[in-house]
């Protein structure tokens, strides 16, 4: 029903509520049926057993730590790093470990991203044979040829076998 001024007005029921009418009603079920669904874990199959470890995280602050592992275990390596700065980490595994991820995050793009802000850079290792490993990096800018680097990080392996 339109007004004067081309302004319209919708029904509404005796209490005063708006009518919302055969689409509205559909897309409010939609929406609880979603909401539902995903308090009940997603997709209505069978959800996999959880797992009885997480992979263990290493910081900055686990720098020159000697950790411990289990061969075939994965373990994570996050260290902060700016490449808008033009430095970033060189990570050197040695024998008996393998890269098996790498993965940089930027900052949050909320509620706006900063320029030239940095982020976190992570690792994913597994340890492949007992025994102690060792893993380095050094934080440098790849084209300068003096080698100085602004960081270091290392971290010392003991991997022993499964029992």
């Amino acid at each position: 029903m339109a007004l004067e001024g081309g302004m319209e007005t919708r029904r509404r029921t005796k209490r005063g509520l708006p009518c919302v009418g055969a689409v509205g009603l559909s897309v409010t079920m939609t929406l609880a049926f979603v909401a539902a669904l995903a308090a009940c874990g997603g997709t209505g199959g069978s959800s996999p057993a959880p797992s009885s470890s997480k992979p263990a995280v290493y910081t900055a602050a686990d720098d020159g730590a000697t950790v411990e592992t289990r061969v075939g275990e994965q373990f994570t390596v996050s260290l902060e790093e700016n490449p808008t700065t033009g430095y970033q980490w060189d990570m050197k595994a040695g024998p008996g470990l393998t890269l098996v991820g790498d993965e940089f995050m930027g900052p949050s793009p909320s509620p706006s991203p900063l320029m030239g802000a940095g982020g976190t850079h992570s690792w994913v290792f597994k340890a492949d044979k007992a025994g102690t490993l060792t893993l380095t990096g050094l934080y440098v800018r790849p084209w300068e040829a003096d080698g100085k680097s602004a960081a270091d990080f290392s971290l010392t392996i003991e991997a022993r076998q499964k029992t």
